[in-house]
């Protein structure tokens, strides 16, 4: 019982409430079913014939909807991406789940590609918590080929860890990608990882610090005094409640800033 009073406590418990995110942007948006996937797609014209500069994934943290990430995704259009939006739905499938998802990634890109001749062969992403770790799998071990850049925001390596095992192996960040087909050019992944003071139930030997200390040359920046759902526009919705903020109000909005100068600075590489 007296379990139950401090759920129902917590719940009821009043929320300062944010001040809402207002985009500036001028895009065309549309929902749709790519390949077997809802995707939302945010183009940098209204004239989706035109052809952006770059394609960005944008990919949720668990069970947190995209709306939460309007602020992330207008910086990227201020660089003239497609924006490709995917919601990380963590309770299905059951096994795999952030493979499976990171596989949806790849397939979506295959899709679009046959559905618009303008697109560069190539993309980017940028992820949130689950979504971090998730776009971590695309350049490791799910599409190395066309991922050419990756922002990490706050990435949780769990269910499973592949990414920071204190003992065994770990999926490999760090390995350098053949350009040419003689293989004589190589590149090495652009991999930012940021890491904020985190939230409840996240184990600090599983953040992005940690996958940083495995895979050291990534590139790895601290936000401190930021809470993990800092990222997110309004607090992060429903998902605050889960997940009481331990960040103060100006080491939020230093992180959002943050964030947006390194989406402008890796989409600009």
């Amino acid at each position: 019982f007296k379990a139950g009073a401090i759920f129902i406590m917590r719940f009821q418990t009043p929320k300062p409430k944010l001040q809402e995110y207002k985009s500036t942007i001028a895009s065309l948006e549309e929902t749709k079913r790519v390949a077997g996937i809802n995707v939302t797609l945010s183009w940098p014209s209204k004239d989706e014939s035109s052809s952006p500069r770059g394609v960005t994934f944008l990919l949720t943290g668990a069970m947190i909807s995209l709306s939460e990430y309007k602020g992330l995704r207008d910086v990227i259009l201020e660089q003239q991406h497609l924006v490709v939006g995917l919601y990380v739905n963590v309770l299905w499938p059951l096994r795999n789940n952030h493979r499976k998802h990171a596989q949806d990634v790849k397939n979506v890109f295959d899709a679009l590609e046959s559905m618009y001749d303008n697109l560069p062969p190539s993309y980017k992403v940028v992820g949130h918590s689950a979504g971090g770790k998730i776009a971590l799998l695309l350049p490791s071990i799910i599409d190395p080929k066309r991922v050419s850049a990756v922002l990490a925001l706050d990435p949780v390596d769990l269910n499973p860890v592949e990414f920071s095992n204190k003992e065994g192996t770990n999926l490999p960040l760090d390995e350098e990608q053949k350009v040419s087909e003689e293989g004589r050019e190589t590149k090495r992944i652009p991999i930012m990882l940021t890491c904020t003071d985190g939230g409840l139930k996240i184990p600090q030997n599983h953040t992005a610090e940690a996958i940083h200390k495995f895979h050291p040359t990534t590139m790895f920046y601290r936000h401190a005094h930021a809470g993990h759902l800092a990222y997110c526009d309004n607090g992060g919705g429903f998902a605050s409640y889960l997940m009481p903020d331990v960040g103060t109000k100006e080491g939020n909005e230093q992180a959002r800033k943050a964030a947006h100068d390194l989406i402008r600075q890796i989409l600009g590489s």
